[in-house]
């Protein structure tokens, strides 16, 4: 099954320009994210209601599973998802009688392992969130899994240009380059070097 990663830039504001000026000289690197993630919520909101409602088009139970960082950022996307007139509902849903009726399913980073009922979704909308490879492999394992119907799903990531999520979404994107890199080497070569230790 093939996937898409895209990369959706917002462009940054003047507000979170002088936000992030002023928390510079403090240091204060979580404040400055938690501004920058704040500002961008709409876009990563509006992009998964789009999917969804496309995905829909195509397969009626389908729609996104859309991260959130926290169990606040997770409540504040859910409302955003709602003043937009679409279903959404959190990770209970996915295992829920009525998930099928769920447009939009929000689940935090956190939730990247033990449940397999996300292959209804077609399209994995996230933020730039620190955390590992594994985590966000995992993540997009949910979707991407036997039961998927599709013959490709897609995985977007909605960050704010130049701003430090920016920075951590392109170090993330980069280490997960090398991390599949290495998984290609270690299929072509694994072979012979079992060969060659036994």
């Amino acid at each position: 099954m093939a996937a898409t990663e895209i990369q959706l830039l917002v462009p940054m504001t003047d507000a979170v320009r002088r936000t992030c000026r002023a928390l510079l000289g403090t240091r204060q690197w979580l404040a400055m994210a938690r501004a920058v993630q704040g500002a961008t919520d709409g876009a990563l909101v509006a992009e998964a209601v789009r999917l969804a409602r496309e995905d829909r088009a195509t397969y009626p139970s389908g729609g996104v599973l859309l991260v959130a960082d926290t169990a606040a950022h997770a409540a504040a996307l859910l409302a955003l998802c709602s003043a937009a007139g679409v279903r959404a509902e959190g990770f209970a849903s996915l295992e829920a009688e009525h998930a099928a009726r769920v447009v939009v399913v929000v689940v935090t980073k956190d939730k990247d392992r033990g449940y397999n009922s996300a292959v209804r979704l077609g399209h994995l909308v996230t933020g730039a969130y620190a955390g590992n490879s594994a985590s966000r492999h995992q993540l997009r394992g949910r979707l991407r899994r036997l039961g998927q119907v599709r013959e490709s799903v897609r995985f977007t990531t909605v960050v704010m240009e130049h701003s430090l999520l920016h920075l951590l979404h392109q170090r993330h994107s980069s280490v997960d380059s090398m991390n599949i890199s290495l998984e290609q080497l270690g299929e072509k070569f694994g072979a012979e070097v079992l060969e060659g230790v036994s």
